[in-house]
């Protein structure tokens, strides 16, 4: 709906009013109202338009920049609602330094995300999965300072009966009523239904912090519960926050991680505010699902918005309802997004001063200096310093575990995954330069507040799990011909485990051994010549393996993962004993830390292959390609990344 729509539908309505009553024998004129419906979503405690890791202003993202586009979406249609999607109060430094205070700094004031949103007037809320990353005390200490209701109607306590949708453990909805003007410029109550929805895998990826105390059920079966019953205590509109993607499954699985297909078909859904998948909706993002019209946001007709992440992006969907004996229609609609610039509410920047500054000094807190550069713009082709560095921190910790008598005596492995590469645009990459490390890198070396776990795997378990990485990649042809994408697509690079102190290739020209659900789909083996301390790994040897808590609790769906033996489960973040190996290091070596990484596994590609992958296109990663054997860059892309060609054999 364009932002003059609302006045010139006033206007008429006025023009109408003073001609006079309709003639004889022509029904009166149904009223219309313009509303409009605003999202932020996946904000991960970004609100100030600040990049953590390159720590300086950016105006790419941040809630502050945001609530610049609320505003002056306010000003064009004063008939307007605000709502977050979720992940809201994890993920950035801002959110570390919160969490850092503990439960008394939240007994004396709120939260700062909380405080903004706050004074941004934001009309409810859902929970995501991440709200759930530091157990629920904290969680509801947290919320407890908001102005507005968090929702959550999946979340059930942990003795619901299957039957039972009493039982929730959070709100699970509100029926809001709101006083908007319509188009004959009087005032009408509108009854605003808002559920709330999360993805049942919480269950898994905070396990640790959920076990005994909550259950989560399937999002669909949660809607098509409740919003029956919202319709009938009288919402005339309902709209649903779902913390949740897109995805075509065919036949719908209970339980599953991205539902928004599937709510849009539940009767009575009147708009789906999305999130999760930090992708664009309207958008180029979804483009070839059946049900989907990418271009117009809608769902099954139902319309939708999704906006990217950390702010970068406004939701709107603009409804036209019509009265009609008494009742509210939805006649029309239109979703949008808009994206964020300059502009940004500096009344909100002064509101966080004071946080932003302790946490720019958390950050700044020096650990040592190291003698060169971690990075890791080609961590999901070979071995890489970024990765190696938290193997070896987590290592560390095990073997000195173990030398505590905590351990059994097994040989240690580590295993990582890259984190910042390039999900979040073509600068979205660890490059930390030779020189001092602080607190601050190491959460640009780690960005999710995982705790360490130890699990106890044989041979042929440690190799499976190495299979699963491996499906990161596509299947290689022997074709000089035609050019070839390494990565296969939609695989997320935190799902892309290497692990240190073992040796291995991986042969493309094989296909995966593992779909994405870790369900074994062929008797071919990637991993190939897999050797510890030089000797051919047994399938009956065994192995201690330090991982991460997500991992574990089946995020990535790992085989074995859930079911090994689990020797170490601790409350330290592995972002804690990154540091703390940091300090040891430094303390070994206080010139400069050495930074050293084994070359220890490759690609096996057809000897006559073209193979090509995207990076960075910084010129630091132009300048490693021109380092490595195996890598040689092409060019950049439309979108500013750079192509670089992967060769089959290593070069002199």
């Amino acid at each position: 709906m364009k932002k003059n729509a609302f006045f010139t539908l006033a206007l008429a309505g006025l023009v109408a009013g003073l001609m006079g009553c309709s003639p004889a024998g022509t029904p009166e004129r149904e009223v219309q109202l313009e509303l409009r419906i605003m999202q932020t979503n996946d904000l991960h405690a970004y609100m100030l338009g600040y990049d953590y890791f390159q720590q300086q202003d950016t105006d790419r993202f941040g809630l502050a920049h945001t609530a610049a586009l609320v505003h002056q979406a306010r000003l064009e249609q004063p008939n307007s609602l605000l709502f977050d999607n979720g992940d809201t109060i994890q993920g950035s430094a801002l959110g570390d330094w919160a969490h850092a205070q503990g439960l008394e700094y939240l007994e004396g004031q709120s939260h700062p995300v909380i405080r903004a949103m706050n004074y941004l007037g934001y009309n409810a809320a859902a929970l995501g999965n991440h709200e759930f990353n530091y157990g629920l005390a904290y969680l509801d200490a947290t919320i407890a300072g908001a102005t507005f209701p968090f929702l959550s109607a999946n979340v059930m306590q942990p003795d619901a009966a299957d039957d039972d949708w009493q039982a929730t453990r959070f709100t699970p909805y509100v029926i809001q009523t709101h006083s908007f003007v319509a188009d004959d410029l009087q005032r009408y109550d509108l009854k605003v239904g808002v559920l709330g929805l999360v993805p049942p895998a919480i269950m898994r990826w905070d396990r640790d912090h959920l076990k005994g105390q909550v259950q989560a059920r399937d999002m669909v079966a949660a809607a098509r519960h409740f919003v029956p019953k919202m319709r009938a205590k009288g919402a005339e509109l309902v709209v649903v926050i779902a913390h949740t993607g897109i995805r075509d499954y065919g036949d719908y699985p209970e339980g599953a991680e991205q539902a928004a297909l599937y709510l849009a078909q539940v009767e009575g859904v009147d708009a789906i505010l999305l999130g999760h998948q930090h992708r664009l909706l309207p958008g180029p993002d979804y483009q070839d699902i059946a049900g989907v019209d990418a271009e117009r946001g809608l769902i099954h007709g139902v319309p939708a918005v999704m906006g990217g992440q950390y702010g970068n992006h406004l939701g709107l969907i603009d409804l036209t309802l019509q009265r009609s004996e008494g009742q509210w229609q939805v006649v029309a609609n239109h979703a949008e997004l808009r994206p964020v610039g300059p502009q940004r509410d500096e009344l909100m920047v002064a509101l966080l001063q004071e946080e932003q500054q302790q946490t720019l000094a958390m950050l700044n807190q020096a650990l040592g200096t190291t003698d060169g550069a971690i990075e890791n713009f080609f961590a999901r082709v070979a071995p890489n310093s970024a990765v190696a560095w938290v193997n070896q921190a987590q290592s560390w910790y095990a073997r000195q575990l173990q030398q505590n008598g905590e351990l059994p005596d097994l040989p240690v492995i580590s295993a990582a995954a890259p984190f910042r590469s390039g999900f979040g645009g073509p600068e979205d990459y660890t490059h930390l330069a030779a020189g001092p490390l602080t607190l601050g890198n190491i959460a640009d070396l780690y960005i999710y507040p995982n705790t360490l776990r130890v699990i106890e795997l044989t041979g042929a378990q440690l190799r499976d799990w190495l299979e699963m990485s491996a499906r990161t990649f596509n299947t290689i042809e022997a074709d000089q011909d035609n050019w070839q994408q390494l990565l296969a697509p939609r695989i997320p690079s935190y799902n892309f485990d290497m692990m240190n102190e073992v040796s291995y290739r991986i042969d493309l020209s094989q296909p995966a051994r593992f779909n994405g659900q870790g369900e074994q789909v062929s008797d071919s083996h990637r991993i190939v010549d897999l050797r510890y301390q030089g000797q051919p790994v047994q399938p009956e040897q065994r192995f201690l393996l330090a991982t991460n808590n997500y991992r574990v609790s089946g995020g990535g769906f790992f085989p074995h993962a859930g079911s090994a033996p689990l020797h170490y489960s601790g409350q330290m973040e592995v972002r804690q004993i990154i540091a703390a190996y940091t300090r040891e290091q430094a303390a070994a070596h206080p010139d400069a830390i050495p930074v050293r990484f084994e070359q220890n596994w490759q690609l096996q590609l057809p000897s006559a292959a073209r193979v090509e992958f995207r990076s960075s296109g910084l010129d630091a990663a132009q300048t490693k390609a021109e380092q490595h054997p195996r890598v040689r860059f092409l060019g950049l892309d439309d979108e500013g990344y750079g192509r670089f060609r992967y060769l089959p054999e290593l070069q002199p």
